[in-house]
């Protein structure tokens, strides 16, 4: 093979040093971290956008972490939730996950810790009447807000951790299929407490669901959360590292992303 001239040497270093570069500014695109990634999409459907409505592009145009956020802590937007006219406290997305569950679960007993204007626990009863089957006890420290009304709905009043709710509820759960959804105290000490009193009532094949695990979550130098509603969703993981025998976290129960109950669907298995 002739030896190169230089003139031709020159001219491939220079297409090497071209290509090089080209590599380069293609891995600088795409090999960055997540908040680069969500900045270059947004970039992308500012300059591209996929909705031409330039009022519901502005709104629709921020992470689905934004989007969570805003959607949970935005008081003035999270309290306008209703169900049938009663204050909800949950995410609409987390309400179509329990319609599934107990239409394919159809459970005889629904314990609800944690209720306060009842919203959700007359969204549960009117659930179970559609099925037709099942009641709802709501158990909370007093139901002074309580404004659910129906024929499925039992009270009881007193912390979930008391010796005489517990000895109400166990008389209660004879010979029952039985759900329990946890939504009281958010501290971990209260959490994990609350679930090993709890969690032998749950039958075989119900869950036990634990809310508002969202609260962990975030990031606290970013985000305004009270300490004492950090917790759920460490007192869970510590609850399954001594259960997993039991329950399972049904991660299937998350399919919309879009929930405030991270790990928080436990199915009990044996």
């Amino acid at each position: 093979m002739p030896n190169k001239t230089p003139k031709q040497l020159a001219r491939e270093a220079r297409a090497a040093h071209k290509e090089n570069v080209r590599t380069e500014r293609h891995e600088r695109k795409f090999v960055c971290d997540e908040s680069a990634q969500n900045r270059s999409w947004r970039e992308f459907f500012f300059r591209n956008p996929l909705v031409l409505n330039k009022e519901y592009n502005k709104r629709w145009n921020q992470s689905l972490p934004q989007y969570i956020w805003n959607y949970f802590h935005n008081k003035t937007f999270f309290k306008s939730i209703t169900w049938m006219g009663i204050p909800v406290r949950k995410s609409i997305f987390d309400l179509w996950v329990y319609q599934e569950i107990l239409f394919e679960n159809k459970p005889d007993l629904i314990i609800e810790i944690g209720s306060l204007y009842g919203g959700s626990t007359l969204y549960l009863a009117q659930l179970l009447e559609m099925i037709g089957n099942g009641n709802v006890i709501s158990i909370d420290l007093n139901h002074e807000n309580f404004q659910a009304q129906h024929h499925r709905i039992e009270t009881i009043e007193g912390d979930c951790s008391e010796e005489s709710v517990i000895k109400q509820i166990k008389s209660k759960i004879q010979n029952k299929t039985v759900m329990v959804v946890h939504d009281g105290d958010h501290s971990e000490e209260s959490v994990i407490r609350d679930l090993s009193l709890y969690a032998p009532f749950v039958t075989k094949g119900q869950y036990l669901i634990v809310e508002d695990g969202i609260y962990d979550l975030f990031n606290p130098k970013k985000v305004s959360i009270k300490p004492n509603q950090r917790g759920p969703l460490k007192a869970i993981r510590k609850f399954i590292a001594g259960h997993s025998n039991e329950f399972i976290v049904d991660k299937e129960r998350e399919k919309f992303n879009l929930t405030t109950n991270p790990w928080g669907y436990l199915r009990k298995v044996k």
